[in-house]
């Protein structure tokens, strides 16, 4: 493939999100016709080569490509020469409140607009569409973020774009996707059907936030939406995002809220570039800027001081979560999640329930963190997976256009795999990190348990007499809070428990963060660990899917947290994988919803309620059955397994005041012992299963 085009690409996304970070807005000239520049973009764009997709032929997991044709790399020429923004316009919500709307369509050689009609490209935003469409003029690839995106809008759709309640240009105030803004989602599906210009078929799209709306859009208006392209979507709230373990994840509450937040008050080259809207544009900002004392501030304050609402699973959380309702959406439906994402959790799980439902679905998971995913999927992905703006592409011209585009010769799952190829793969598959399913969890899982010893050791035999204990001290706890400055949200948090050189720093910060040697070595971490290895491997050992460990612990205090991580050494480093934590109070367990694989349970399901809240006994031992996040990656041959726990990892999440309180000084031990067989359950399937 010519690279030349995507390492261009991929600098024009750096920049821009530099300029985001910056927030050098400027109005600049209106986007209305596509300028020059984009033009030859685009022009560019369409004389990108193909490139082959490689299924290889894998019976073992259950997919197979032996007798089908090989997919391409999906491509086709601009259907019209330009991509023309009309003028700002506004819904009007059932709640009387007006959405912001950026209107999109093919033109014509002199930059006109075309009455179509055309198959339609919703995108709803919390990141204030108009602010960034001007930053990035029409440059295509960016349709995911709500933005003009001329690649898209040439090949003969029309692209719609709204600004969610409370954000942006939109009237209203922000509440971090909440009833009312869920219901906008479903006002702004209702008026694009209504619009001359639409031929009846309406696909959702986005990333991240995006995602989340485009998710919910489906739920809310399953008959209206005929396809969803979700980049890196969130599945359960509480679990998966903001209340891992039973927590607050305060540095990622901290880091998005005040992202959204300072865009949604970024109207002022919305302002002159449609002066005729000016009086509303402010009076939208300033609804805006007053929800920071009227919500902001003292929702962040209430859940610090351990308001239920916010603590506890409940109609809160649950309203925004999109797992709460996935089974009803019935719209063909392409997920992409990432190892170290924000939802690194949520978006495989998504998949899996929507495909159990006979949904036609995908799923597609990447490497790192959530930034640099976003910036990663426009470029192609080894030899499985093309980039997403052809994939996005290919999935709206097969369902709403009716185009014989292949989807079905996708495979259904491809993931990428860490250490992987290793140096025993087979040559055939030497440069390729990524590995194919025919669902996932993968067909071939097979829980393996690994045993705790009191001399550090990880072994696959239970212990059989009474060994060494060990023990952890309570960490100082984080401070911070929010506050309102000059019209600004500003959320801080201090950790105090050496999490902020950590792979979970990096991953909840969105990786909008320098990268330090730390991320990348747990050997450097100045977190309290206790560590547990195997011996070295004598093959490579594969790991792929939901992890869970069962940690015997008793404390002096009445609440404690138990943090796990999976790693491999190697050499003399540490290279962390995936891991959890769980509160001690919140450790009891929903059976039914949990998962079980050959009578062992690998994935718990934590209720996370008040009612079923309950605070240790000091010196009483009990299990914690901690949720360790899914992943896919391999011990290499000649490294070993290693299993860290700490006192906390307030990079993931901390305690509010009250378990603050409980905690304070509290030293938690871990047995290793015939009664209570410290262990961790981990998804093994054969290395002959990688492709």
């Amino acid at each position: 493939m010519n690279q030349s085009r995507p390492q261009g690409r991929i600098t024009r996304f750096v920049i821009s999100l530099f300029s985001i970070m910056l927030l050098t807005a400027c109005a600049g000239e209106n986007a209305s016709n596509t300028d020059s520049s984009s033009a030859e973009s685009s022009a560019a764009a369409d004389n990108t080569q193909s490139e082959i997709i490689d299924n290889p032929n894998v019976v073992e997991d259950g997919y197979s490509t032996a007798d089908e044709e090989v997919n391409t790399y999906y491509r086709r020429d601009a259907d019209y020469p330009n991509a023309v923004d009309l003028p700002l316009q506004f819904i009007t919500t059932k709640g009387g409140k007006k959405l912001s709307v950026r209107v999109t369509l093919p033109g014509d050689k002199d930059g006109n607009p075309l009455e179509g009609p055309f198959p339609v490209i919703l995108t709803q935003s919390g990141y204030n569409t108009n602010l960034l469409s001007y930053m990035f003029l029409g440059s295509e690839g960016f349709a995911m973020m709500g933005l003009t995106d001329a690649y898209i809008v040439r090949r003969g759709y029309a692209q719609v774009a709204v600004d969610a309640l409370g954000t942006g240009a939109s009237e209203g105030g922000w509440e971090l996707l909440g009833e009312d803004e869920q219901i906008g989602f479903a006002d702004a599906v209702d008026w694009a059907h209504n619009q001359p210009w639409v031929n009846g078929k309406l696909g959702v799209a986005g990333v991240s936030y995006m995602a989340i709306s485009s998710l919910f859009a489906a739920q809310r208006r399953p008959d209206s939406v005929d396809a969803v392209f979700a980049l890196l979507p969130m599945g359960d709230a509480m679990r998966g995002t903001v209340g891992i373990g039973g927590l607050l994840n305060g540095v990622f509450m901290s880091t998005w809220m005040s992202i959204t937040h300072l865009t949604s008050t970024q109207n002022i080259p919305a302002m002159l570039a449609n002066p005729q809207h000016t009086a509303q544009l402010m009076a939208a900002t300033q609804e805006h800027i007053d929800h920071v004392d009227i919500h902001h501030v003292p929702m962040i304050e209430n859940a610090l001081d351990g308001a239920p609402k916010y603590s506890y699973d409940g109609e809160f959380w649950q309203t925004r979560s999109p797992m709460a309702n996935i089974d009803k959406v019935t719209a063909p439906t392409f997920i992409f999640g990432a190892l170290n994402d924000l939802f690194q959790r949520g978006a495989p799980m998504l998949y899996e329930r929507l495909s159990d439902n006979g949904v036609d679905s995908h799923l597609v998971v990447y490497s790192g963190t959530h930034l640099i995913n976003f910036l990663k999927s426009h470029v192609a992905s080894g030899e499985q997976v093309p980039a997403i703006d052809f994939l996005l592409l290919q999935w709206f011209d097969k369902h709403l256009k009716g185009m014989d585009t292949k989807t079905e010769k996708l495979p259904p799952v491809i993931q990428y795999v860490k250490n992987y190829p290793t140096e025993s793969t087979p040559a055939e598959f030497q440069n390729d990190s990524y590995a194919t399913a025919a669902k996932w969890p993968h067909p071939l899982l097979s829980p393996e348990r690994w045993y705790l010893h009191g001399d550090g050791s990880l072994t696959q035999t239970k212990p059989t007499e009474p060994e060494p204990h060990f023990t952890m001290r309570n960490p100082e706890h984080p401070v911070g809070g929010a506050r309102n400055a000059n019209g600004l949200l500003v959320f801080d948090i201090t950790l105090n428990d050496g999490t902020k050189c950590s792979s979970s720093y990096e991953q909840w910060t969105l990786g909008l963060v320098i990268p330090e040697p730390c991320y990348y070595d747990s050997n450097l971490s100045e977190q309290e660990r206790v560590l547990f290895d195997s011996d070295t491997m004598e093959e490579d050992y594969y790991i792929n899917g939901p992890i869970q460990a069962d940690i015997w612990i008793d404390s002096t205090v009445t609440d404690a947290v138990v943090a796990v991580q999976v790693e491999e050494v190697f050499g003399d480093r540490s290279l962390p994988i995936s891991n959890g934590q769980l509160l001690a109070s919140k450790r009891a367990v929903d059976i039914s919803r949990s998962r079980i694989i050959n009578n062992d349970m690998i994935q718990p399901y934590h209720y996370f309620t008040e009612a079923t809240s309950e605070p240790l006994v000091p010196g009483e031992v009990i299990k914690m059955q901690i949720e360790i996040f899914p992943t896919s990656a391999i011990i290499r041959k000649g490294n070993k397994l290693r299993i860290a726990i700490s006192p906390s990892n307030q990079a993931q999440g901390i305690m509010n005041y009250p378990l603050q309180a409980a905690a304070e000084g509290g030293i938690t031990t871990i047995h290793n012992s015939p009664e209570y067989p410290s262990s961790i359950v981990l998804p093994i399937v054969p290395t002959s299963a990688l492709d």
